[in-house]
């Protein structure tokens, strides 16, 4: 996983929430109540104007970035390509557009390319017909290529109905069309069950991976690292999670039906996995190839844990410390042992590398006070 060794500097930064007072509701995840839609930005972005509820500019407060987001209403465009060629002849671009279909809608976007800027635009087709969303992200034609993990990360945040919290965003969604079913296992208690994932899951899940570990490294030193740190596995968990709907589907019908059987089953089974670790780049795996291959880092495989269950309509969240360079899952269910206390819960703590029952936890790692908690909220969107 990573550790405060390969991403922290040693001295701990004190937590800082950034709140943005922009005409939307105040959360992790920026909700607009007029229009419809959320986006959970990368942090640091600071509103600079805005028009209403239907313009906004923002910048960066560690990069040079500008963020502008507008809204049309739907009767102004036939089309998400119309609504991006509105913007982007705004801003002289020249890039080719590319359509495609995002959450059952249409949605379509470009590389920017224009005199002193550079970047990407999406635009996509709010639910309700209430409309047409465009970002456009963008900096200096120089700097393009090395800041576009955020440009893209930013882009990719766009949620226009509740669902889109478990997606993977437009962007992703783009570049890592479905190809060929595969198949993987799961050890039923009577027999082996055999499960299907896409051909792309693993190498889809493991470039959000890549681009969100490039994005996190940015944030060092910064007030920014712990809110940061907690999107960095809000991000991977999106995408993931309809990765898994088969699979979760298909395991629940051979688990028990209680929340804490089911849940112990499960962390037994992620216990069983071999500990592989990938210290050259971000230090996690991806979830697909932690299921297939048996195989992960402590991060990797609480995070596996909590997006089976959460299919199972088991509520569970994301511990992690930066002191013991380790991850948990925690677990809304019945059953004796530690818990995490968190907004009015207490979960049940599961390690699933240390080979011991469902909320037990070695003594030297036991201070709560040395644990952050990464939530996976899914707001409703008006």
């Amino acid at each position: 996983m990573i550790t405060k060794n390969n991403l922290l500097s040693l001295r701990l930064i004190s937590m800082f929430v950034l709140l943005l007072v922009c005409g939307f509701a105040a959360a992790e995840q920026l909700i607009s109540t007029d229009w419809g839609y959320g986006l959970d930005l990368p942090e640091g972005y600071t509103l600079e104007n805005k028009d209403g509820s239907s313009r906004y500019h923002f910048s960066h407060q560690l990069f040079p970035i500008t963020l502008q987001i507008a809204l049309y209403p739907k009767g102004d465009f036939k089309q998400a390509s119309a609504a991006l060629t509105f913007v982007t002849n705004q801003l002289a671009s020249e890039g080719r557009q590319v359509s495609f279909p995002w959450r059952l809608r249409g949605a379509a976007i470009t590389q920017l390319k224009f005199p002193g800027g550079a970047g990407w635009a999406a635009s996509v087709e709010l639910a309700h017909d209430k409309g047409w969303l465009v970002l456009a992200c963008h900096t200096k034609p120089e700097l393009a290529t090395e800041l576009e993990p955020i440009i893209i990360s930013t882009l990719d945040t766009i949620a226009t109905d509740r669902l889109s919290w478990r997606e993977p965003g437009p962007m992703t969604a783009f570049a890592w069309a479905d190809e060929k079913e595969i198949e993987s296992t799961f050890p039923g208690a009577d027999r082996t069950i055999r499960v299907p994932f896409n051909s792309v899951d693993s190498q889809a899940n493991q470039s959000v991976i890549d681009r969100e570990f490039s994005l996190l490294t940015s944030y060092l030193n910064t007030p920014f690292v712990y809110t940061a740190w907690e999107r960095y596995y809000r991000i991977i968990y999106r995408d993931a999670f309809t990765r898994f709907e088969k699979a979760a589907f298909l395991m629940e019908s051979f688990l028990p039906e209680a929340s804490e059987e089911k849940a112990a089953t499960l962390l037994a089974w992620t216990q069983s996995f071999e500990y592989v670790r990938d210290r050259e780049g971000a230090d996690f795996l991806n979830l697909p190839e932690t299921y297939m291959n048996r195989s992960g880092d402590c991060d990797s495989r609480a995070l596996l844990l909590v997006v089976l269950l959460k299919h199972m309509g088991v509520d569970a969240v994301l511990l992690i410390s930066p002191e013991y360079s380790h991850a948990l899952a925690a677990i809304d269910c019945a059953g004796k042992g530690a818990r995490f206390s968190v907004d009015g819960k207490d979960y049940l703590i599961a390690d699933t590398t240390a080979k011991v029952g469902i909320g037990l936890i070695a003594s030297d790692m036991a201070d709560p006070d040395k644990w952050f908690i990464v939530r996976f909220p899914e707001p409703e969107l008006p």
